[in-house]
């Protein structure tokens, strides 16, 4: 592009002397056909470029034979096809200043302390060296102490690379179509840039302008800066022989560490609730890490931490690493970037010391209550097995708080477990919360909404866990609501939660009929509402059921949608905006909408219509004279009667 560009442009012999040191000397005849070519001056009369040089005395035949040769004529005909395409003359001040787009690897084989077959087997190949290669010569060079740089010479090319060989290939992702040593190569070096990224964090190394480490091309200035200190030269040598020794003499150390499934419970594991399904975080890492993707920031202090072990052998890691889970997975909002360097020295000093003081960095709930458990633990050692069993479940996710710490926990965690297993909670999602309903009212307020759950286990966990959608709301009726059950339960264990729901809807035939009975007794109170989000706007029984959050988003009267699924259904239709229930009876239309005592009754015709079915409703007594279908209640405003078989007994007689 140089050559082409100078000699296209008219560039003075003087601007472009440069251009003599280019040569290609693996073969003779390419290095005289540099030569020949950098003193050429085309006149460009040819159709292409490459016509014009085979045309000139000095280009023997025998190069056309000569492959490099043939490469450089195909790529300067496509140079000259692209200034023609594009239309374009000033090529030359665009490569050839200080603000030039282009950068070149520079590997000086004298230096890089390896023979010169490396260079030869790459070039006969046909292949570039790779980041992984040009990563080990200049990272040498950045280690001034003679014993640290044999160190690594050593093991860069022995144990780590053979470590990592094992594990990718141990780990079954390797397919007939892929590069194995590039691989390798790249495993290796997304291992290394988590090392260094970690410490970089930890440190508070970055750049002038803020930008942290990413990896060894990008950060190449950077790379220099951590590694000219010697202790972080060790941190990297230390965990890198620790991995090689894990691999030697604890080759199950991940797969007893943790799991996934539910049914793979075991007392001295902690599970994963991630995505994927590795329960070997450093495989991940050798596959995925990447400064901007790949692991999320759970899993880069899960690995830390297990790192820290590994280079440690820390007493109690079984128990520790539990509590790293559990407060990586429930501090969301407090994982930033910001503060990740504390939160990666935090979780490494509680590996090594075990002391709870160290966690400033994490959700402030989750960090009280994982001391509370150590106290409990210290004094209920039997009620281990069953503590960590429920931390484990997926919709408490290391989050028990829902039940107190004290002489009872063991009783009511094996109830909850049995009652509200994560997965039937979620099958049988109306049921579990009509059990909850047969106790009292254990929903929570946030903001001007109510929430009552949905069927998901993302929606559930935020309910059962604090602070929950509002924390006082859930100590003083969600944990409330839930104990009573619990303990029921346990004082009553032939009843099952059927015998019990239908024991509750017995007593409300001849017992007024608060809120509560209508979300158990009628299952669509519960549909289309993803997100558990209800708006009582005006007492017990006006009611919004929301789809998401959102007024402007699709919401319903539950009352008025429940009719929707009885019989008299083919005369109803409900519009998905608050509406008002439409009734169409012989051409006449109703508007109905929901009231504190009753329902309301609007002429549904076009202004100025009469409508004979309103009046005789009136006549008849059905309603009142202002419209109103009247439900009868006691003093507290609390239903007599179901109004929604009265309403529906009401439509049926016009039918």
């Amino acid at each position: 592009m140089y050559w082409f560009s100078s000699a296209k442009e008219n560039i003075a012999d003087t601007e472009k002397a440069f251009l003599s040191n280019f040569l290609y000397e693996t073969r003779h005849s390419t290095t005289e056909f540099c030569k020949r070519l950098i003193q050429f001056k085309p006149s460009f009369s040819s159709n292409c470029i490459s016509g014009e040089i085979k045309n000139q005395a000095w280009y023997f035949e025998t190069w056309d034979y000569d492959p490099s040769i043939q490469a450089m004529l195909v790529v300067l005909n496509d140079i000259e096809v692209r200034y023609y395409n594009l239309n374009i003359t000033t090529v030359w001040s665009v490569i050839e200043g200080s603000a030039c787009p282009f950068q070149f690897y520079k590997l000086d084989m004298n230096k890089v302390g390896l023979t010169d077959d490396l260079y030869i087997k790459m070039n006969s190949r046909g292949k570039p060296l790779t980041e992984f290669e040009y990563f080990k010569a200049g990272f040498t060079e950045l280690l001034t102490q003679p014993e640290q740089k044999e160190r690594f010479e050593l093991s860069i090319d022995g144990d780590w690379i053979d470590a990592v060989w094992h594990i990718v290939f141990g780990s079954g992702r390797i397919s007939t179509e892929d590069d194995i040593a590039l691989t390798v190569d790249n495993s290796f070096l997304n291992l290394f840039n988590f090392i260094t990224s970690v410490t970089a964090f930890k440190r508070d190394i970055k750049e002038a302008d803020g930008t942290r480490y990413e990896d060894t091309v990008i950060s190449a200035d950077l790379l220099k800066v951590i590694y000219s200190d010697l202790v972080n030269q060790n941190i990297l040598f230390d965990t890198l022989d620790a991995i090689c020794e894990q691999l030697k003499n604890e080759p199950l150390f991940w797969d007893n560490s943790f799991y996934f499934g539910k049914n793979e419970f075991n007392s001295s594991s902690t599970r994963f609730f991630f995505q994927h399904k590795d329960v070997s975080l450093l495989i991940r890492c050798l596959s995925n890490f990447t400064y901007t993707k790949g692991m999320s920031f759970p899993e880069q202090l899960l690995l830390h931490a297990c790192f820290t072990q590994l280079v440690t052998k820390s007493q109690d890691f079984e128990s520790r690493i539990r509590t790293v889970r559990n407060l990586v997975v429930n501090s969301e909002n407090e994982l930033r970037e910001t503060i990740l360097g504390n939160s990666f020295a935090e979780v490494e000093n509680y590996i090594i010391n075990g002391d709870l003081n160290v966690f400033n960095n994490f959700k402030t709930d989750q960090i009280d209550e994982e001391k509370r458990k150590d106290q409990f633990l210290k004094q209920f050692v039997a009620d281990t097995h069953t503590l960590r069993k429920l931390e484990d479940s997926d919709i408490l996710r290391g989050s028990i708080s829902l039940l107190p710490f004290d002489i009872n926990f063991g009783n009511r965690a094996k109830q909850f477990l049995d009652l509200f297993d994560e997965d039937e909670i979620v099958e049988d999602f109306g049921s579990k919360c009509n059990l909850l309903l047969c106790f009292g009212d254990y929903s929570q307020d946030d903001g001007s909404l109510t929430n009552l759950m949905s069927p998901s286990k993302a929606i559930i966990r935020g309910f059962f866990t604090t602070p929950g959608y509002n924390k006082t709301q859930f100590y003083t009726k969600t944990q409330v609501v839930f104990l009573d059950c619990l303990d029921y339960f346990i004082t009553n264990p032939k009843i099952t939660s059927s015998n019990k729901i239908a024991e509750i809807l017995t007593n409300y035939a001849i017992n007024p009929k608060d809120w509560r009975y209508y979300f158990m007794k009628y299952p669509s109170f519960r549909e289309n509402c993803t997100r558990g989000y209800y708006n009582w706007h005006n007492g017990f029984y006006c009611i919004w059921k929301m789809r998401v959050k959102q007024f402007n988003g699709y919401h319903w009267d539950p009352f008025l949608h429940q009719l929707t699924s009885f019989e008299t259904s083919k005369n109803l239709s409900l519009d998905t905006y608050g509406a008002k229930l439409l009734f169409t009876f012989n051409r006449k239309k109703i508007l109905i909408s929901s009231l504190p005592d009753g329902f309301l009754f609007e002429n549904g015709m076009s202004s100025g219509v009469a409508n004979s079915l309103m009046d005789e409703l009136i006549n008849d007594g059905v309603i009142n004279t202002n419209g109103e279908l009247m439900v009868s209640q006691n003093e507290e405003g609390v239903d007599l009667e179901d109004r929604l078989e009265k309403l529906n007994q009401v439509l049926e007689s016009i039918l």
